[in-house]
């Protein structure tokens, strides 16, 4: 478990110090306790005894989102989603951030590309970009395995992380074929601009060894079989985004290198798809089949992957029997799992995959039961909140984020569910000023408390509230106090 690993926390210039007198790289894990990729990352990758192993050659750096100052110092390091995943070197200066969706073993080989790394990412992508010199196959994974999501403008600094990515791909492609394959993934993610620029392919490094632009990445439309491809080189370099989609998925190898994107993302790839879209849920379904059944992948990995067969219904699969198969799938791993890490993150995955079954019932059973199981129940009770709003039930709704909002722990959580509920009465209630008046009063003794209430996540739902609040006579107490958020 995590505990294996001795993790600095508080004094982050401490650990700085610490991390330079050393010689050491240091590794830093921002997240919450409540967040299910936060247990996930805990119950997968620190509980591993290789993971463990390596981190004794690092100074590991736990930034709880709750802490004291947590969210000032997250302002100044550039972190916002839970979990961020950063490396630092021994100097101070930014390596990397690592993804936190991969499974244990790829992202310890992940880790391992960056420890070993002659240059940062930004070093990186800033020779890709200009075309001072040609990247080697380690810098392009370590571009691939690049945390884009959480990059907070770091890396990218105004790029356009769509066409970045789309070019990135196109310039790895003959140099690292699997990281471009892993870059195309991701750039699908995004949505290109057209005024985006280029990212240069110095010589040996692309297909003609020219600027590499986003101009025809793919689109929907054209050829829709992937048949007859040697290997991840040429799938990278498809004509279509609807070849590459499916050459990537029939090529087991790489659909496995990326489950991770395919399991989170995978309903959002096939949006792009044009004509092939049945052909390619079909064969993401094939995919996420082997996945379900692989025993080495961890239980809520699994049921990921059952989520996402019933997903690929959606888009043209036609598989008999899917609801059950959650059903089935998602009460076997319940019944494996006790660890509570582990067990959080499965819960959040079951619920969801028995909605995308249309077992909303047994969803809402599960979160009931699992309340005062939790570690974090009033997580659970903003999805139970959802159900009741999905049934019609205001009233209901109401009172689960009221519940979640009592039962919230730490500054950061109390101030984030606190602006749910006050936000969700304000919709439906608004003329219930008692009830408004007395979230307000809650809200206002945790602003009050907090000494780094405008600081990221913070000050995000500090704006929030302050422009829900604006306008109206309401809690002018809290209105005056947030008024520094706008």
């Amino acid at each position: 478990m995590a505990g294996a690993i001795e993790w600095h926390s508080g004094d982050w210039r401490a650990a700085q110090a610490l991390a330079g007198t050393a010689g050491r790289p240091l590794f830093l894990y921002w997240g919450a306790g409540w967040c299910p990729p936060c247990n996930r990352v805990k119950s997968e990758i620190f509980s591993r005894d290789e993971f463990a192993v390596r981190l004794r050659g690092l100074v590991p750096f736990w930034l709880d989102g709750d802490a004291p100052g947590a969210q000032a110092l997250a302002a100044q390091l550039k972190l916002r989603s839970y979990p961020t995943l950063v490396l630092f070197a021994p100097d101070g200066s930014e390596i990397t951030r690592l993804p936190c969706e991969l499974d244990g073993e790829l992202f310890s080989d992940a880790l391992d590309t960056a420890l070993a790394a002659s240059h940062t990412a930004a070093q990186s992508l800033q020779a890709a970009c200009d075309g001072s010199r040609a990247l080697s196959a380690a810098e392009w994974k370590l571009l691939s395995h690049y945390s884009w999501d959480t990059d907070e403008d770091v890396l990218l600094a105004g790029r356009a992380p769509g066409a970045t990515l789309a070019a990135l791909a196109q310039a790895a492609a003959s140099v690292a074929p699997d990281a471009a394959v892993r870059l195309r993934l991701l750039s699908l993610l995004f949505p290109v601009t057209a005024t985006a620029g280029a990212v240069a392919a110095p010589d040996g490094a692309g297909a003609n060894g020219a600027a590499a632009t986003v101009a025809g990445a793919g689109g929907a439309g054209g050829v829709t079989a992937a048949v007859g491809f040697a290997g991840a080189a040429e799938i990278a370099v498809a004509a279509t985004t609807d070849a590459f989609l499916l050459g990537v998925c029939r090529d087991s190898r790489l659909a496995r290198a990326n489950m991770d994107i395919f399991g989170n993302s995978g309903a959002q790839l096939l949006k792009l798809a044009g004509a092939a879209q049945p052909e390619l849920a079909s064969a993401l379904a094939q995919a996420a089949q082997a996945w379900a059944d692989d025993m080495w992948l961890s239980v809520p990995d699994r049921l990921t992957a059952v989520r996402l067969q019933m997903r690929m219904a959606r888009f043209g699969h036609a598989a008999a029997g899917l609801p059950e198969l959650v059903r089935v799938r998602a009460a076997a791993a319940l019944a494996e799992v006790d660890d509570p890490y582990e067990r959080h993150t499965l819960v959040n995955t079951a619920v969801s995959a028995l909605n995308d079954a249309g077992l909303s019932a047994e969803a809402e059973a599960l979160l009931q039961a699992e309340l005062a199981r939790s570690h974090s129940p009033y997580y659970f009770m903003l999805s139970l909140a959802s159900s009741a709003k999905r049934r019609g039930d205001t009233a209901g709704m109401l009172s689960c984020y009221e519940q979640a909002w009592r039962a919230a722990t730490g500054s950061a959580t109390r101030l984030q569910w606190g602006v749910t509920y006050l936000s969700a009465v304000l919709d439906n209630a608004p003329g219930d000023s008692a009830r408004i008046e007395t979230a307000a009063a809650g809200i206002l003794t945790d602003v009050n408390a907090t000494a780094d209430v405008f600081s990221q996540r913070n000050l995000a739902q500090a704006r929030r509230l302050a422009a829900k609040l604006s306008g109206t006579s309401h809690a002018p107490a809290l209105q005056q106090a947030l008024r520094p958020a706008l």
